[in-house]
């Protein structure tokens, strides 16, 4: 089946509360809350192995066996952040349905980077050598199409918005700058005069940052933004090449990382399940909607995918569709590891340095 972004919830003291009534844990915090127990549980949820040993009674010995389907220690589990009116949270879930908890670290996003290495004699260029760049994705993320409070968390380099000029809408868009050959006597000679006439170009300069001194370092300020480079001489001679010559350069490319838990992707989704559902939920229609992503801090994501009897029961998704509740905590621009969080704990996640599943 498949499954929908149904609810996002953003924990940003790095634990899940442990205490209090239903309304009673801290303003824009998080929590586990069992019906049954009529409590907050920042313990264990679900069991991934057994105690088979059965030799004494007061049982002093483990003999744990793993299961291949985690135990469930609650029947009715709600996922709950408090705000500073009414509380939003999900429908009561019995853990029956729940299929699948996938855990994912915070990982950094880093820009679609281009490293062209000069021969170290760059020499005999024949006219002036000519740089484009050809971007060829743009940013598809949701708060490029909607950032009403101008968070600018896409933005990975500098301070300046993707400039609309690079934008076509019949084909990709190419940007040449122009450097004088004649007198290149070696790599660095290269690299600086390009450097030079990128950061001169007004558009290029907003869109990638250009840095290096034997090699030219060309990578995305913005996330999602994807390009090519051409590098020619007077000629119209391709200068990226696998060759000895003195005047061949050598590409390295580094495809962006999207990563997980970045304040863009945290927001983008905030936003986008507000739009839908009416502050994540239908238990109230807010006069506005706060957000409760914070800048800069580095989030690790829990995934709760969960059937429903849509629509006999209190379901989001539409029929022959997993609902969903996405759980980001985080407590500062350091990702969170073992013992810094009880999600660990929570969730049974050997660490919280790699992405771990548990399917039902």
């Amino acid at each position: 089946m498949g499954t929908n972004l149904s609810q996002v919830f953003i924990a940003n003291t790095g634990n899940f509360s442990s205490s209090g009534d239903f309304t009673g844990i801290t303003t824009n915090e998080c929590g586990v809350w069992d019906f049954q127990g009529d409590a907050y549980r920042a313990t264990a949820l679900y069991a991934t192995t057994v105690d088979t040993d059965t030799s004494n009674a007061d049982d002093t010995t483990v003999a744990a066996l793993t299961v291949a389907n985690p135990l469930w220690l609650y029947t009715d589990l709600q996922f709950v952040q408090n705000t500073a009116g009414n509380p939003i949270a999900s429908p009561l879930i019995n853990t029956r349905n729940i299929k699948r908890v996938q855990f994912d670290p915070y990982e950094a996003t880093a820009g679609h980077l281009s490293t062209l290495t000069p021969n170290a004699t760059f020499t005999g260029v024949t006219g002036d050598v000519t740089i484009k760049i050809i971007f060829r994705a743009m940013p598809t993320d949701q708060l490029s199409f909607y950032d009403s409070a101008a968070s600018n968390y896409t933005i990975l380099s500098g301070s300046d918005q993707l400039p609309l000029g690079i934008f076509n809408t019949t084909n990709h868009k190419a940007i040449s700058v122009e450097v004088s050959g004649d007198d290149f006597s070696s790599n660095t000679t290269f690299v600086t005069a390009a450097i030079a006439a990128i950061q001169a170009n007004d558009l290029l300069n907003k869109s990638v940052t250009a840095t290096g001194s034997t090699a030219l370092a060309i990578q995305s300020r913005h996330v999602g933004l994807i390009f090519d480079v051409v590098v020619t001489d007077g000629d119209g001679n391709d200068l990226i090449a696998a060759s000895a010559a003195s005047n061949f350069i050598t590409e390295a490319v580094t495809g962006q990382v999207l990563g997980t838990g970045n304040p863009w992707q945290v927001l983008g989704e905030e936003i986008r399940c507000r739009s839908r559902y009416g502050n994540f939920n239908r238990m109230y229609l807010p006069q506005n909607m706060a957000t409760y992503t914070v800048a800069g801090n580095a989030y690790h994501k829990v995934t709760v995918e969960y059937a429903h009897n849509w629509p006999t029961s209190t379901g989001i998704a539409p029929a022959g569709t997993l609902n969903q509740v996405v759980l980001y905590v985080g407590d500062s621009g350091t990702a969170m590891v073992a013992g810094d969080t009880n999600i660990d704990a929570i969730f049974a996640l050997a660490n919280v340095t790699a992405s771990q599943e548990f399917v039902w």
